[in-house]
């Protein structure tokens, strides 16, 4: 809770990027993980990755500052895929294009399933983000917004997510013994396990509380 999870987890990152400079190897660090890591690990994975990956989409500039202030190169970022589309379309929550996947995953040192993460945490970000603009306009102008229209949205992204939990996870759904029935419950159940593991990381449950 103090901080110092995250710090190291950046720190070895950090000695990543900067391994073949400054040890003169001539094999790169492709990537950083951990086999069978503990929840607790994997909440402190996601919470980095997404650190990193919204530190590459807000900064458009080669040289970035890192968590801590300090500077490093990195490969410049192009992330006009992520606004391509606007919110309120379903193609917003479509599949991510695979090499996208695959380009974030080697800039950050990650696996494609991490990469998938974290473009679901931010696009989780930004839908929170739309919704509250539109209530603060609506209280702004006196006018309400259409309710339909953020349910509508919340919907894309709950499909999208679904999809690549489907993905992932299709020898378990395959041993459902109750069919498309219990597969149904059983996404459902995950997808709520993962919104809230999500709105976690992100502190909506905390802006929520407040």
């Amino acid at each position: 809770r103090a901080g110092h999870g995250s710090k190291i987890l950046h720190a070895i990152h950090r000695y990543a990027d900067t391994y073949v400079e400054e040890y003169e190897s001539s094999i790169p660090i492709v990537e950083i993980n951990v086999e069978d890591p503990a929840p607790g690990f994997v909440a402190l994975r996601d919470y980095v990755d997404y650190q990193r990956f919204v530190s590459l989409v807000s900064d458009p500039d080669e040289k970035k500052k890192n968590y801590d202030g300090s500077d490093r190169k990195v490969i410049p970022f192009d992330s006009a895929y992520l606004t391509m589309h606007p919110i309120t379309s379903k193609e917003y929550f479509g599949p991510i294009p695979e090499n996208n996947l695959q380009y974030v995953a080697s800039l950050l040192k990650i696996t494609t399933g991490q990469s998938q993460i974290v473009h679901e945490m931010y696009k989780l970000a930004q839908l929170e983000a739309w919704k509250q603009q539109l209530l603060d306009c609506s209280e702004t102008a006196s006018q309400s917004h259409d309710p339909s229209t953020i349910e509508d949205a919340e919907t894309n992204f709950r499909l999208m997510v679904k999809r690549s939990l489907r993905t992932n996870r299709q020898e378990e759904l395959g041993a459902c013994a109750g069919g498309k029935e219990e597969q149904k419950a059983l996404l459902g159940k995950w997808f709520d396990e993962t919104l809230l593991h999500f709105r976690g990381l992100l502190g909506l449950e905390r802006q929520n509380n407040a």
